[in-house]
């Protein structure tokens, strides 16, 4: 058989039935600092020796089908981020958790999952919106200007390019904190695959245009609150839209 009649027959197997598991979870401390290969490999890892049944895709390089909904950049922590996992069977959402939690890496933990239909689309297509927290000396003064800026243009490499764009668009808006802190800012930015903004590009444009030092912007303390669907405001956390 030649090798690009074996490589068709590779691509024409039998569709494999998923059983997935859409599981959130946090990570904090030095886990925060891992690329996010790294914290994929952190999942399979775990998940392998936890025993679960995990579905391999096909192919000549089987690897678990597990899908983050957003991947985190090197330095961000993350209060609720989002995976599916797909299982070759039905699962308890309670064990599942459970089980999981006992290999993952400290810092790194799920905070809960249900079991949801095969999914017609991914879980990354379905993210619109991020809530992130910044800390930092006057992050809020710096934050409250950015946003009254017109235009935030940054530079970012692009296709191994340099690119220039305008970051502005794509915060959407500032919430007030509870307790008033001066060093700290909540807030609203467009996230996933039509528009996506990074938080490195947000902090450099408050060093650039909003008077911030930009020794204090690189050291912001950078969290990931929420990811979720929808079109602002109108927007529901991953965990809540309906699959179909």
């Amino acid at each position: 058989m030649l090798q690009s009649e074996r490589e068709k027959m590779m691509t024409m197997q039998a569709h494999q039935t998923a059983y997935v598991q859409r599981a959130s979870f946090t990570r904090d401390g030095a886990t925060a600092f891992l690329g996010h290969l790294d914290l994929m490999t952190c999942f399979e890892r775990a998940a392998r020796r936890a025993g679960l049944p995990i579905l391999y895709s096909q192919g000549y390089n089987p690897r678990p089908m597990m899908v983050f909904a957003l991947p985190l950049g090197v330095g961000i922590e993350t209060r609720c981020d989002y995976l599916d996992v797909s299982l070759q069977c039905p699962y308890d959402a309670d064990q599942f958790v459970k089980e999981l939690n006992e290999y993952l890496p400290t810092g790194v933990r799920l905070l809960s999952s249900k079991q949801i239909p095969e999914p017609k689309d991914s879980i990354m297509s379905i993210v619109t919106t991020a809530s992130y927290r910044f800390e930092a000396k006057g992050i809020r003064e710096a934050m409250e200007k950015a946003m009254k800026e017109e235009t935030l243009i940054v530079t970012k490499m692009a296709k191994g390019k340099e690119k220039q764009t305008d970051i502005r668009p794509l915060l959407i808006s500032l919430s007030q904190a509870s307790d008033g802190d001066p060093d700290s800012v909540d807030f609203y930015a467009y996230a996933g695959s039509e528009r996506n903004v990074r938080p490195d590009l947000i902090l450099t444009s408050l060093s650039k245009y909003c008077g911030m030092d930009p020794d204090r912007a690189e050291n912001t303390r950078v969290i990931r609150t929420g990811l979720y669907s929808g079109e602002y405001p109108r927007i529901v956390p991953i965990s809540e839209v309906e699959v179909r």
